[in-house]
């Protein structure tokens, strides 16, 4: 049942998220790859086409995809690291991306100022799907692709941890202000995640 499961309490003695990511990301290979994440690449026409934010973007695989589809894409991360990784993999592909650096903790989204947020393998606190509908003007899309917490019970991963993953049925309570276009949860074999696709409605 979803509310049997329980998220481990906020440690303390955590380190930041950017020293982590910064280390994670200090090596010359791309720690997820290159390509774009698969409902990103199934879905590209599904989206609003525009300026287009992408929330933790990493390495920018998918920003830089996007890119290259015609989109203006903005990315923003909390790494330095991923954020120098992205702009350099933009470059190698013959496009460009607007980039920040960015605590997601304290992001406050523009108003109404992108056509499309996407946001993969990232758990923001739940506040933040209000953020991403200010954030996007009437009729923009956001797509979402995440872990759900059987990833961690059944194929853990030392990247993962249990407060990156959405309970079963938890993205969908957090798009009740959408309209929900696709969403799909997949607990199969080693591949345990939630991808979904909404629309900003008029109201």
């Amino acid at each position: 049942m979803l509310d049997d499961i329980k998220y481990p309490e906020p440690d303390p003695n955590k380190r930041p998220v950017a020293e982590v990511w910064n280390e994670r990301y200090a090596g010359d290979s791309y720690l997820f790859g290159k390509e774009p994440c698969l409902s990103l690449r199934n879905n590209v026409p599904f989206l609003k086409k525009g300026r287009t934010l992408d929330v933790a973007m990493g390495e920018g695989r998918n920003a830089v995809f996007l890119a290259k589809q015609g989109f203006q894409v903005e990315g923003c991360d909390a790494s330095q690291k991923g954020i120098e990784k992205a702009k350099a993999l933009a470059a190698a592909q013959g496009t460009s991306i607007e980039t920040k650096v960015q605590n997601l903790d304290f992001f406050l989204m523009p108003l109404m100022k992108y056509d499309t947020v996407i946001m993969t393998y990232f758990r923001p606190m739940p506040r933040f799907f209000s953020e991403v509908r200010r954030g996007l003007v009437a009729g923009g899309t956001f797509l979402l692709e995440a872990y759900l917490v059987d990833q961690i019970r059944i194929a853990p991963n030392p990247l993962v941890e249990f407060a990156d993953c959405y309970k079963p049925n938890e993205v969908l309570g957090l798009l009740r202000d959408f309209q929900v276009l696709h969403y799909r949860e997949i607990p199969e074999g080693n591949a345990h995640i939630v991808q979904a696709l909404a629309r900003k409605t008029q109201n």
